[in-house]
């Protein structure tokens, strides 16, 4: 069961953390890895890997679409 002292303790470290957070973020931590946001971002998610070449991976693409005309109505001009 949480207590009250725990509850305040945990609250406090809280604080303390959202602090050296909001100090981090206002002094720039983009500048200071090195990197610019777009690196860093690309890292997280990973890379594009793919044994296919570039004409197959679009050929696939384009076989892979489907037509619809599924809302085609909403641009037809016959109906205003």
């Amino acid at each position: 069961m949480l207590t009250r002292e725990r509850a305040i303790e945990r609250l406090s470290n809280i604080e303390r953390e959202a602090a050296e957070l909001k100090r981090e973020i206002e002094q720039g931590w983009f500048e200071a890895t090195g990197k610019t946001p777009t690196e860093i971002f690309l890292e997280k998610c990973g890379g594009w890997e793919d044994d296919r070449t570039t004409e197959e991976i679009i050929e696939d693409i384009y076989s892979s679409r489907t037509s619809s005309d599924r809302c085609a109505d909403l641009f037809d001009e016959e109906k205003e």
